[in-house]
């Protein structure tokens, strides 16, 4: 929910577009979620995951939130051996893609 929630608040006001994909390829479950927001500078890109980053240096007054949702996605997602990629898209925005084991490991 968080990623679709940053999709459209970090979008284009005027025509933005948000797209949310799902799969499964070789035993992996897929989520993507990229929108057509701001191009972002590659340095900015790298750190949106870390605690307390909101993504822009424009702080927007009605934008609320501390910055950690990206953090906890994060978390969740290694938690359950996956893997989360950010990549900026040409045209502006971001797309994210959370890659999760299909199947649970076993737990020792």
């Amino acid at each position: 929910m968080n990623l679709v929630h940053n999709a459209i608040v970090h979008n284009l006001s005027e025509q933005g577009r948000v797209w949310v994909t799902t799969g499964v390829h070789s035993g992996t479950v897929i989520l993507t979620v990229e929108n057509t927001g701001e191009k972002l500078p590659p340095h900015l890109v790298s750190t949106l995951t870390e605690p307390f980053q909101r993504g822009t240096e424009r702080i927007h007054a009605n934008q609320t939130g501390v910055g950690l949702g990206l953090a906890i996605v994060t978390t969740i997602t290694r938690a359950h051996d996956g893997t989360l990629t950010l990549t900026p898209r040409d045209t502006g925005g971001l797309r994210i893609t959370v890659e999760l084991p299909a199947r649970a490991s076993p737990r020792s």
